[in-house]
């Protein structure tokens, strides 16, 4: 184990995230009904068909994961039932009769002209016959992919099919209907591109709504100009889980007061404000520090809890006053390294598994990313400021953590100006005992 220790935290709101995933599903299927909306006006519009009507299903900003689930089973309902009858009005389109090909009456001719007038009427009829198997080509190609295709290049379409009635060889029928292939697969995969990236950009506008105001503005511009946003995904994701880690830090300050007061450190009401406000409490180690097992744990040793506020961190540290008081009043400026030694074991073996399993208990993810195992140094000293029982805050920025050189005037004209710099904190109520209020520290250098 670790006499210090490093983690990236994490919480789940389960409502939250499932609100926020059934939004985000719904703003693509508003992004279809836009689609499918385009689409039936422009088969209006070209072949003058029935309007084909497209609602497109909204909620309220508000609105509870039971409202949303609800919602998006309309919206893809109310979707299936326009595509199935955008599909019924192009198969109307592309299906019209062949014209006919009608030979015109002739005189009978002499023999020379009637096998040039066969030849020709052969040659027609394969001409029709080819022309009619490449008009139930086209028709069907247009039937199955003319519904995905974009909306503008339909009337190119029916003018293709158009010349292709008229075709009057095989080799013209025949490159006609290579031709629509050609322009139908380059529509709809165009189409489908396009509708990809209107799903996408719903969906990251939706998701832009959870995080900071600063990010929000600064990523919906990006998101709504890109051509394609897909490369801005990252970022989103990372803006949200910025936000969603200011949101949730209190949650994970309040875990860890009650993990450690329900194992008698002491733990101050005002824990879990200072850790969320400030990013760094030292607790003394109280009650805990008596049961069995400790080895006589001498006082003056604590933990220091620090809970960035610019990422889901969280660091754990052992650490001691600059002086350790005896029973009678005087004091000792080391406790030793054996002793030191002993309460790192102590700490790593018997404190830490315990309060890790029970933040995880509460629902709060810990993967530890660095540990310093026991022994490998001393156990660092605090600067030189009295312990958390005397309400002070200490200034971790001054002086030497683990041997405390600097001269007695030095620290008197420190403490003094820190004195001044800092606001005056609200007296201690008289039910509090003493010991039993954590305070906050500045960020380490070393973190």
């Amino acid at each position: 184990m670790s006499n210090s220790a490093a983690y990236r935290w994490s919480y789940v709101d389960v409502e939250a995230e499932r609100r926020r995933e059934l939004r985000a599903q719904l703003a693509q299927e508003t992004a279809h009904a836009r689609e499918l909306q385009e689409q039936a006006r422009a088969l209006r519009r070209v072949h003058r068909t029935a309007p084909v009507d497209v609602p497109v299903v909204t909620v309220s900003s508000q609105a509870g994961s039971e409202e949303l689930s609800t919602a998006l089973e309309s919206a893809r309902r109310t979707n299936r039932r326009a595509e199935a009858e955008l599909g019924r009005a192009a198969a109307g389109i592309w299906s019209l009769p062949p014209e006919r090909s009608d030979r015109p009456a002739t005189p009978p001719p002499a023999a020379r002209q009637r096998a040039a007038q066969e030849a020709e009427r052969a040659r027609q009829d394969r001409s029709a016959q080819v022309r009619a198997a490449a008009l139930v080509e086209a028709e069907a190609l247009l039937h199955r992919d003319g519904p995905a295709c974009e909306p503008a290049d339909l009337p190119g379409f029916a003018r293709r099919l158009e010349a292709l009635r008229r075709a009057d060889s095989p080799e013209t029928a025949r490159t006609l209907l290579a031709d629509l292939g050609v322009l139908v697969h380059k529509s709809a995969l165009r189409q489908r591109v396009a509708a990809r990236t209107a799903a996408l950009r719903a969906r990251l506008l939706d998701r832009l709504a959870d995080t900071e105001p600063a990010d929000r503005q600064r990523l919906a511009a990006a998101v709504a100009e890109a051509p394609d946003p897909s490369h801005l995904q990252d970022e989103v994701e990372q803006a949200v889980q910025r936000a969603d880690a200011a949101r949730y830090r209190s949650t994970v300050a309040d875990t860890v007061m009650q993990v450690l007061r329900q194992r008698d450190y002491a733990v101050g009401e005002d824990f879990a404000d200072l850790l969320a406000a400030d990013g760094s409490v030292i607790v003394p180690f109280g009650a805990a520090a008596g049961g069995p097992g400790t080895g006589a744990v001498p006082e003056g040793y604590g933990l220091r809890v620090a809970l960035p506020a610019d990422r889901p961190g969280l660091t754990t540290a052992l650490v001691r006053a600059p002086q350790v008081g005896t029973d009678d009043g005087g004091s000792v400026a080391d406790p030793g390294a054996e002793t030191d030694d002993r309460v790192q074991r102590w700490f790593c073996d018997g404190q830490l598994p315990g309060i890790e399993d029970a933040i995880r208990g509460h629902g709060v993810g810990l993967d530890r990313t660095s540990a310093l195992p026991p022994g490998v140094r001393r156990t660092v000293v605090v600067p030189d400021a009295p312990w958390p029982e005397t309400g002070r805050a200490h200034d971790d920025r001054t002086g030497d953590r683990t041997t405390g050189d600097r001269t007695a005037d030095d620290r008197t004209a420190e403490d003094r100006a820190a004195g001044e710099r800092a606001p005056a904190r609200r007296p201690a109520k008289k039910a509090t005992p003493p010991r039993t209020t954590a305070y906050p520290q500045e960020r380490q250098r070393e973190r």
